[in-house]
Parts: C-alpha cells; sequence; structure tokens
C-alpha cells in the first residue's frame, strides 16, 4: 500500500475500496477491472484511490490477502475445535470450510483463482501456509502420542501446498468432471493414508508404523 489509514474515515475508505475491487472483479472479470471502475463503484475519487493504493496490482494484492486471512482464520476455528478428530475427519472439515467459503462469492474465486500467478498472489498463498502450518502443528502436537512425524516441515509443506494447488486448479477448470464432494473424499483420503503410513505409530511398540 502506498499510505496506511490510521483515521477511522480512512480506514472506512480503504475497505470500501477493496470491497469495492471485489465486487468488480466479480462482475466484469480480472482484467477488464480498472482502478476507474473500482473507485465509482466505491463512490470516491481516483485520487483518493491512489492516495492508499499504488495501482490495480497493488489493490488487488490487498483483497488476496484480506480473503487469504479470511480463509486462515477459519480453518485455525475449525481444528481448534476438531482438535480431538481423527485426521481424515479434520481434513473433511477443513476442505468444507474452505469451500463453503468459495460457495459465498464464487465468480470471485474463481476469477482470482484462474489469475493465481498474478503479482503479490505468491507471497499470499505463502502467508496462509504459514497460517495452516501452524494450525497442523498444534493438532499433531495434541496427537502425539498416536502420530509422529519425524520431518514436520517437509510433512506439512507436502499436505498444505497439494491442498491447496488441487483446489485451485479444480476452481479454475469449467467442467472438472467431478463434484465437490467426490473431490472432498478425495483429497481426505490421500491426506489420510499419507498421515497413516508416514506418521502413525504402533500403538503396541510406539515405533513409527511401516
Amino acid at each position: 500500500m502506498r499510505k496506511q489509514p490510521h483515521q477511522a474515515r480512512a480506514r472506512q475508505r480503504v475497505d470500501a475500496l477493496i470491497d469495492a475491487a471485489a465486487q468488480e472483479i466479480a462482475d466484469r472479470g480480472l482484467l477488464e477491472t480498472t482502478t476507474n471502475h473500482i473507485a465509482a463503484r466505491a463512490g470516491v475519487s481516483i485520487g483518493s484511490l491512489y492516495q492508499y493504493f499504488e495501482d490495480k496490482n497493488d489493490l488487488v494484492t490487498m483483497l488476496v490477502r484480506r480473503l487469504s486471512s479470511e480463509i486462515a482464520e477459519a480453518a485455525q476455528a475449525t481444528l481448534a475445535t476438531s482438535i480431538a478428530a481423527d485426521v481424515h475427519t479434520v481434513v473433511r472439515q477443513l476442505l468444507g470450510t474452505a469451500l463453503n467459503m468459495v460457495d459465498e462469492r464464487p465468480a470471485l474465486y474463481l476469477e482470482l483463482t484462474r489469475n493465481w500467478q498474478m503479482q503479490g498472489t505468491l507471497t499470499v498463498i505463502e502467508s496462509l501456509e504459514t497460517h495452516l502450518m501452524d494450525a497442523w502443528g498444534r493438532y499433531l502436537l495434541h496427537h502425539h502420542d498416536e502420530l509422529a512425524v519425524t520431518n514436520l516441515p517437509a510433512a506439512l509443506f507436502v499436505v498444505i501446498n497439494s491442498t491447496l494447488f488441487t483446489i485451485m486448479r479444480y476452481l479454475s477448470l469449467p467442467d472438472p468432471g467431478f463434484n465437490r464432494n467426490e473431490l472432498i473424499d478425495a483429497l481426505s483420503d490421500m491426506i489420510a493414508s499419507y498421515a497413516r503410513s508416514a506418521w502413525g505409530r504402533n500403538p503396541d511398540t510406539n515405533t513409527v508404523a511401516d
């Protein structure tokens, strides 16, 4: 951002611009949306927009960061309430939480997913990855008696990124050939199988299972 809003009115203006960007992108598409469209939708002058944002990419990056933060918070809340559940159940609940949020604004998420390579998006994915690693780390600590991870960073990197990019790929296709429930089933089975083979302890010997 060009300028951080400190006063309440300024924060409201920035929020209105981010909301307007989301609405314009959903309606027009990312490439067709301009800063003039966004300013008009927000009811502010173009000069006011440029007080806070360098350009459209800067504004879209802030929008994606906000969406990613909302998803991360929802995922952390889901893990916190499901911390005693098995891996398969937790994965299903996490995927359901994320896809429910997508369902609330499908046109926006679809358009952003199709343009995920845009400037700033990878940085946001890294931030989301960090939030999810922290949450999963707490889950695995809670289950340390039955789950043993010899290389936690690598294991979580594989699980989180394979899930993120599978979902992004699914959302970007007009007809992937299967539905949302089948996607959730396949990802849940894959991650649970990986957890059993790579993380599971043998309850009798307290060693990592083969």
